[in-house]
């Protein structure tokens, strides 16, 4: 379908997640893909493979109450002793989005290897700690150009006010307010967040096989 995956892989241990914590956790990852991609919704795959319906059960309620974006589908991997009691309950219970009970083999019917990793039978290359550093790098890199730019709006606001000197002691001292203006642009670091930001692509160009 094109739109994002959204994986608890077996043994993830988000029972250890309060509520809260959980939400936070799926409200990040939702913000990541782009908005043409939110707006075809989500597919999200529990795999629920050495775990009980105890630990399934909060993950759909957080997605049902909380989670920010449009949800296309829920697939839930099954162990192979799931009981058809189970099955039967979790298929009459009520969710905003589709919620399919499947195995394995059957979640490639539904969403291309490509974009699943190797316990789910894919072929998409991924290394949670490389991710982890890549993203950090990068949140890193925005919160400091979101501060450059914050700068820089401030000196500008300064810089065009229509402030005229009344006398000649008030005009040497917007002179001199402007070139310490000029000394605070010249110390603004561009070119290191530019370098930064390079270091930043070239590292997720290096990280892309890798998820």
């Amino acid at each position: 379908r094109g739109g994002p995956v959204l994986t608890f892989p077996a043994n993830s241990r988000t029972d250890k997640l309060r509520p809260e914590e959980l939400r936070k956790v799926l409200t990040y990852l939702s913000s990541i893909p782009c908005e043409e991609a939110r707006e075809l919704g989500f597919s999200v795959v529990i795999d629920m493979r050495g775990s009980t319906w105890v630990v399934v059960k909060p993950i759909l309620k957080v997605l049902q109450e909380c989670f920010p974006a449009k949800i296309h589908a829920a697939y839930i991997i099954k162990p192979d002793n799931f009981w058809q009691k189970q099955r039967t309950s979790m298929g009459s219970s009520k969710y905003k989005f589709e919620t399919n009970m499947i195995s394995p083999e059957a979640l490639l019917k539904y969403i291309d290897p490509s974009q699943l990793t190797s316990d789910l039978d894919g072929t998409l290359p991924y290394d949670h700690g490389q991710w982890l550093e890549l993203r950090m790098a990068l949140e890193k890199f925005l919160w400091k150009t979101s501060e450059l730019l914050e700068r820089l709006e401030l000196m500008k606001e300064d810089l065009v006010s229509n402030k005229f000197a009344e006398d000649v002691a008030g005009a040497k001292r917007m002179i001199e307010d402007h070139l310490n203006a000029k000394k605070r642009v010249l110390q603004i670091p561009v070119d290191e967040v530019d370098l930064e930001g390079q270091q930043v692509l070239h590292r997720l160009g290096m990280g892309s096989s890798g998820g």
